[in-house]
């Protein structure tokens, strides 16, 4: 650890390289990373993405807990939308929602049943 934070001074980080096969593998993997700017940076744009989605993905389960609305009763509106029963107004008044906040939680509904749909036939 007191290497990735710049503790150690170049005489400390080679007694750590010599004392450790594996740690030395990861020094010089590190200094070959470092020294490469495209792959860095693809490094950190992947990451970057990773977190997005990850915080999208919590961001909608928050709202839905905020809201009050379970990810079923969403989908049962959404459905009736979707077949003409109600309008999304309706559907929004029925789950105690604004009509723009319905729409997202249906959105958010529809993106994670066609994940859903796309894990299982991966399988």
């Amino acid at each position: 650890m007191a290497y990735f934070a710049n503790q150690l001074d170049d005489h400390e980080r080679e007694e750590l390289a010599m004392s450790d096969a594996a740690i030395s593998g990861a020094m010089d993997a590190a200094r070959v990373f470092l020294a490469d700017d495209d792959e860095r940076w693809n490094y950190i744009n992947r990451q970057m993405a990773i977190l997005d989605y990850n915080s999208g993905i919590q961001d909608s389960r928050e709202e839905g807990l905020r809201e009050g609305i379970g990810i079923g009763r969403v989908g049962m509106l959404a459905e009736l939308v979707r077949d003409g029963i109600l309008t999304p107004g309706q559907a929004a008044r029925k789950a105690e929602m604004t009509e723009k906040d319905f729409r997202k939680a249906m959105e958010n509904h529809e993106r994670e049943e066609l994940a859903m749909r796309d894990a299982a036939a991966a399988k």
